[in-house]
């Protein structure tokens, strides 16, 4: 971590990789400065002066499952097939967007009937970001615009991502699960 004036108020702890790398995930609810200190540790080598456990256990990794806009740092499963072409999102909200301007792309007027579904709280897609999240307002900063220039919502989970691809597969007249794959399994 940088020398700041403010350096009495930092300590130095021993954290396991997997944790930091938990705690890495959730990089949106973190202060900056202990996401700088975090991703500096994990790239540094080991300080000296500090005494490393020789039976610590293997750790098993599992695959990180995406929940929110959270980076995914190990392998992901975030892959959509969309008329047979491999889609790859970091995050679910990344995955969906790249879906929308892919779609876009083929077929703008799908987006066009597209923008025009809803959930009972949010669109998939608006020109606005404030469309997007209509019966919560408060949620406008929880939305991210794609290179096609939609707006989606930032805050979805799998199945929310989902439901929309199954709604933007029936707006551009293709079928889900064979047209548009997601998770890369299918329906």
């Amino acid at each position: 971590m940088k020398a700041t004036d403010q350096s009495d108020d930092l300590v130095t702890i021993q954290l396991p990789l997997p944790f930091v790398h938990g705690l890495l995930a959730l990089t949106h609810l973190l202060d900056g400065r202990v996401v700088e200190a975090l991703l500096d540790a994990v790239s540094a080598p080991p300080a000296s002066g500090f005494e490393t456990d020789q039976q610590t256990e293997e750790v098993e990794t599992l695959p990180v499952r995406a929940k929110r806009s959270s980076p995914i740092l190990h392998e992901t499963d975030l892959v959509a097939s969309v008329l047979g072409q491999t889609v790859r999102g970091a995050t679910l909200p990344d995955l969906f967007g790249k879906c929308v301007d892919l779609i876009h792309k083929l077929d703008p007027a799908a987006i066009e009937q597209f923008a025009e579904q809803q959930t009972h709280a949010r669109r998939y897609v608006a020109k606005s970001r404030e469309d997007i999240h209509f019966r919560s307002p408060h949620l406008v900063a929880e939305t991210q615009k794609t290179e096609s220039g939609w707006w989606i919502s930032k805050n979805v989970s799998e199945n929310q991502v989902v439901a929309g691809l199954r709604a933007l597969a029936d707006a551009a007249k293709l079928h889900f699960g064979d047209d548009i794959k997601f998770p890369s399994g299918g329906s």
